[in-house]
């Protein structure tokens, strides 16, 4: 009886060695999954020195360094339909921009079609002492339209440009990562009075991938450009405290080209319709001529801010723009 327990417990002890091996090898047959792998989205803007765009590159022609490492870049032109446009607009209401306002009254036509296309969706936002939101992501131009034709200015100096930035962001945030998000600011080109510091939300918009577009312009120079009824009355009838209050924030930071750097946008700047409406035709052909390169990072221990690197050796006479680095995630 007992050799025959032997014998039964040296074919379990066999089975189970045989099953373990087997589990072994079936592992090593299955190939190795990768999980969380960012994709870095790095929308590159050439032109030549005169700033016409050049076209036709190829995806050779680029060079992207991650830290200094050289990465396998794929290119995909932006006028295809693998990434539509994720815009927010977000303009300043101030009672002292109402010059300006009665521009940016009559260009809401132009969004859809020059910049956020067919395939996009846009949202409109204004800021002065608080941010209200005028329009949620549409595609309908005439939602957009008339969101653009409602803003109108409020209180005569407040402008939380920081505190829009930080609120467009946040709505570009649940839009899908596969999209561009973009951010076109219309307003002067410094903060007035946020409560957001300007080092956070640099790098919420980095983290979110939000290209920011300023478009800019002076409370000052503006309304010489305007209809006696588009300028509003100067508080206290020109409040000597209050100009040299303004004065002193012209020699605070350029919150606009700050954001422009920081996430591979473009500072354009504006003083009639006329102008406006180029700055807004610019900022668009720009975004829609763009060379759209992707990759995913090589392994790295930087789990901080990544310096990114491109470049167009067949081309040493190019102008290359684009997003600085991102956040590893």
């Amino acid at each position: 009886m007992s050799s025959h327990l032997q014998v039964i417990r040296f074919i379990l002890n066999s089975t189970a060695v045989l099953c373990a091996l087997a589990v072994v090898l079936s592992a090593q047959d299955q190939p190795t999954i990768r999980t969380n792998v960012p994709l870095v989205l790095v929308p590159v803007t050439v032109t030549d020195k005169k700033g016409n765009s050049i076209d036709g590159l190829k995806v050779d022609d680029f060079v992207i360094g991650d830290d200094g490492v050289r990465q396998d870049i794929r290119l995909d032109t932006s006028d295809t339909v693998l990434a539509p446009v994720s815009l927010v607009v977000a303009v300043q209401c101030s009672g002292i921009s109402a010059a300006v306002l009665a521009k940016i009254n009559r260009v809401g036509a132009m969004i859809q079609p020059l910049i956020s296309g067919e395939r996009g969706r846009t949202a409109v936002i204004a800021f002065d002492d608080e941010v209200r939101v005028f329009q949620d992501f549409t595609s309908d131009s005439t939602k957009i339209k008339v969101a653009f034709a409602k803003i109108q200015g409020r209180v005569i100096r407040a402008g939380r440009m920081l505190d829009a930035i930080d609120e467009s962001v946040r709505m570009l945030s649940t839009r899908p990562e596969s999209s561009r998000r973009i951010l076109l600011i219309l307003s002067e080109s410094r903060d007035r009075g946020s409560k957001t510091k300007l080092a956070p939300a640099i790098e919420l918009a980095q983290r979110a991938s939000v290209a920011v577009y300023p478009a800019t312009y002076s409370v000052y120079a503006t309304p010489w450009t305007a209809k006696p009824e588009d300028n509003p009355p100067m508080p206290g009838g020109g409040d000597y405290i209050a100009g040299l209050a303004d004065l002193f924030r012209l020699g605070k930071t350029n919150t606009a080209e700050a954001f422009a750097r920081a996430t591979g946008g473009r500072h354009l700047s504006f003083e009639t319709l006329k102008g406006l409406e180029e700055a807004i035709t610019r900022a668009g052909e720009e975004i829609h001529s763009q060379y759209l390169l992707s990759f995913v990072p090589k392994s790295s221990d930087n789990r901080g801010f990544h310096r990114l690197d491109v470049a167009v050796p067949s081309r040493p006479d190019a102008v290359v723009r684009a997003r600085p680095g991102y956040w590893a995630q």
